[in-house]
């Protein structure tokens, strides 16, 4: 009895990411699939329906950035076909953890992109814009903290000539000859 309510739900289009992977489910395209996408593989892509009017259907592919079209399934219907677009770009959207697996320790290089028109190129959204002014403010300033420690370092060793200066008053009425041996007292009273 449960087996024929499952046969008589509609059957939609999902899908997940899953370590660094978009994996469609499509049993409702007109061939049926399961198809998944490698983010390491397909750095820069877009998702596309595209109409084929010749054979009147419409085609969910992918477009790398060579702009060449993978055809992932088609549809009777340009509703279905979007779906099964909305239902990716959901997955991505919604989509927690590492995108880039390997990426274990370093800096976080997840890119978004917003879609600029049919042909597919994407422009970088406005927080990767900010992050790029945001790293050279940084070297800037880095550069100006180097600077400033290389100054300040230069300015407290003392000169040559101070060290002379320093040197001639502490030594000249020391009458002792080096090497020979004398007693703390004798020192002592020698420096006052």
């Amino acid at each position: 009895m449960k087996m024929a309510k499952k046969q008589n739900q509609p059957l939609t289009s999902n899908a997940t990411v899953v370590d660094g992977k978009l994996i469609l489910s499509l049993p409702d395209a007109c061939s049926p699939v399961v198809w998944q996408m490698d983010f390491e593989e397909y750095r820069s892509s877009a998702l596309e329906v595209r109409e084929d009017l010749k054979n009147n259907r419409f085609t969910l592919c992918l477009k790398n950035q060579k702009n060449e079209a993978i055809e992932i399934a088609y549809y009777e219907d340009r509703h279905s076909a979007v779906n099964a677009l909305m239902a990716a770009s959901q997955a991505l959207e919604t989509s927690h953890g590492k995108i880039r697996p390997q990426l274990i320790h370093g800096s976080n290089n997840n890119h978004s992109y917003i879609a600029s028109g049919s042909n597919g190129i994407g422009t970088p959204n406005s927080s990767q814009m900010s992050n790029s002014g945001n790293s050279k403010a940084g070297v800037v300033l880095a550069g100006l903290m180097i600077i400033i420690l290389v100054l300040a370092w230069t300015l407290s060793i003392p000169k040559s000539s101070d060290m002379m200066i320093r040197s001639a008053k502490i030594s000249p009425g020391s009458n002792s000859e080096t090497g020979v041996a004398q007693s703390a007292d004798d020192f002592l009273s020698r420096r006052q």
